[in-house]
């Protein structure tokens, strides 16, 4: 499980629930999924060991961030306001919860 910058956002999850929530919303999405995967360069394996460090979210959220289509629909669908989910990459960069 990732730790640190995880305090709760606007919306009530904290940054670690967000980057899983992340992770969900793109496994549940096959051609995101695969576009996730194939500019990662990683396979299905590799994603699964992955998951379970902190750099992973990081650029899971920048690849959702960098994409405003994707952006909105995980924002959307994880009630999330587009804002929050750069502010928990922002949080698991850091490795803290630095003040609002």
């Amino acid at each position: 499980m990732i730790r640190g910058g995880t305090r709760a956002i606007g919306s009530g999850k904290d940054a670690e629930t967000i980057g899983i929530d992340a992770l969900t919303f793109l496994a549940g999405d096959n051609e995101r999924l695969n576009r996730f995967l194939d500019l990662s360069g990683l396979s299905i394996e590799q994603l699964r060991l992955e998951a379970t460090k902190p750099a992973f979210f990081v650029g899971l959220l920048d690849f959702i961030l960098a994409h405003e289509p994707t952006l909105m629909a995980f924002a959307g669908a994880a009630g999330l306001d587009p804002a929050e989910v750069g502010l928990a990459r922002k949080r698991l960069a850091n490795g803290s919860d630095p003040a609002p």
